[in-house]
């Protein structure tokens, strides 16, 4: 039987996020009761009302990078914190004005005011907590080690956090910059560089969505990879840009494509899970979904793997 290979985004997929995504507003609303000098219930009841308003256009506010969104706030949970941090630098709200001059006193920007926030919040929960990997995560990538299946993360997570919570349960991740396809049974790229866009955008219509596939850094990973089977739980990051390779006939682009259905993941991604090339194949209800899709893909049941609702 030929190699088989399994691209697949980390976190979403592999984890349970809701306990550091909770960290990361957490001390985003520490710092806005610190900030403002105000009791920390106010500051909650400022940062779920930021909330309110940045959910109530999600189609406009998400991860924006350089004025383009990146990934939208309904689809992609670790960018609501981000899009509440936007909201306040930009907002006319007479809240927003004051914490944006109080955090301008001490960031030269409040974009490095967020990035302080999420990567020191992510440094301080993985110094804490051991792993957060989904139910069955390691049973999973058990089978599919016995099964010959070639598994590389691609995620925008720091190499040492997939490498370090896989290690708990005594699985070994090699990474992937420095070993070759096919050289370790699991590999990673840390840091994938799946948020960068390209000076020349490239646009996907899903639903009522723009959403930008020109992911230059992804796609070097993806030509590199070959992969047959791409997973992820974030559209925009994890599956545009294999989609627009599938699209256009490129010769790296994958056989099949799954999107992770998670509580928050919105109906128009949903929508997206239909047959054809620019549509996603399967909806994976959770990671333990995985060995069946991945049999049917290998070929022992065809029918399974034509269902785009199979998981």
């Amino acid at each position: 039987m030929r190699p088989f290979t399994l691209l697949t985004d980390f976190d979403g997929v592999w984890t349970d996020p809701r306990r550091e995504l909770q960290a990361i507003s957490d001390f985003l609303i520490a710092e806005f009761a610190r900030y403002d000098a105000a009791p920390l219930a106010r500051a909650r009841g400022m940062f779920e009302r930021f909330r309110a308003e940045v959910m109530r256009r999600p189609d406009r506010h998400g991860w924006r990078i350089e004025g383009r969104l990146t990934s939208f706030v309904d689809e992609d949970v670790f960018a609501v914190p981000t899009s509440v941090g936007q909201w306040v630098d930009a907002a006319p709200d007479p809240d927003a004005a004051r914490l944006r001059a109080a955090i301008l006193g001490e960031y030269p920007s409040v974009l490095a005011f967020l990035d302080h926030c999420y990567h020191s919040t992510c440094a301080r929960f993985r110094a804490e907590v051991p792993h957060d990997l989904a139910p069955g995560a390691e049973r999973v990538l058990a089978w599919l080690m016995r099964k010959d299946v070639r598994v590389v993360f691609a995620s925008n997570a720091p190499l040492e956090k997939v490498q370090g919570w896989f290690a708990c349960h005594g699985l070994a991740v090699a990474d992937a910059r420095e070993t070759a396809p096919g050289e370790a049974p699991l590999r990673a790229y840390g840091r994938a560089g799946k948020q960068w866009l390209s000076p020349e955008p490239e646009v996907l219509v899903v639903g009522a969505r723009a959403v930008a596939a020109d992911r230059p850094q992804f796609r070097a990973i993806l030509d590199h990879e070959r992969a047959d089977f791409v997973v992820g739980d974030v559209l925009s990051l994890d599956l545009a840009a294999p989609i627009a390779l599938r699209r256009s006939g490129h010769p790296a682009a994958p056989a099949a494509i799954a999107v992770m259905h998670l509580p928050h993941t919105p109906q128009w991604v949903l929508d997206a899970v239909a047959p054809g090339p620019v549509g996603v194949d399967f909806l994976v209800p959770h990671v333990t979904a995985l060995p069946r899709l991945v049999t049917a893909l290998r070929g022992s049941s065809p029918a399974a793997a034509a269902s785009p609702r199979s998981g």
